[in-house]
C-alpha cells in the first residue's frame, strides 16, 4: 500500500492507513516473476544486487537459514508486499509469497528510516 502524503502544522508527513489485507498481498504475477529466474545462471545475491535487473524495487529485510537452506525476504518497496525466496547457486529456488500481515509488520518497521514522520492510522 503506497503511504498517502499529508500537510501537518509540522511540515509533510507520510500517513499509513489502517491494515487492509488486499493492500500487502503479493500478486501472483510478482510470485511467476520470481519463479522464471528459477535456474538463472547466476546466484539469487547476483540477480538482487543487479540494478538492472527487475528486483532492483525489492529491499532484502532478513535473510535466514531454515532446514540448511538460505531464505531472503523481501519487501517490495513501492507496493510493499513481501516475498521469500530461497537463495540458491542457480537464481532462485523456492519462492513463498508471505502473508499480509508480516508484509505490513516489515513495512512498518521500515517506517523510521524515512526521510518524513510516517502517521500510522488505525
Amino acid at each position: 500500500m503506497p503511504l498517502l502524503r499529508r500537510e501537518t502544522e509540522d511540515g509533510t508527513a507520510w500517513v499509513r492507513p489502517p491494515f487492509r489485507p488486499e493492500d500487502y498481498a503479493a500478486p501472483d504475477e510478482e510470485v511467476r516473476w520470481f519463479e522464471r529466474w528459477q535456474g538463472d545462471e547466476r546466484s539469487a545475491e547476483a540477480i538482487l544486487s543487479d540494478r538492472e535487473s527487475p528486483f532492483a524495487n525489492y529491499v532484502e529485510v532478513a535473510r535466514r537459514t531454515r532446514d540448511g537452506r538460505t531464505w531472503i525476504t523481501l519487501l517490495e518497496a513501492s507496493r510493499e508486499f513481501a516475498i521469500e525466496v530461497e537463495a540458491i547457486r542457480a537464481g532462485f529456488g523456492e519462492v513463498v509469497r508471505l502473508p499480509p500481515r508480516q508484509a505490513y509488520e516489515l513495512a512498518c518497521a521500515r517506517d523510521p528510516l524515512r526521510s518524513r514522520p510516517v502517521i500510522r492510522e488505525t
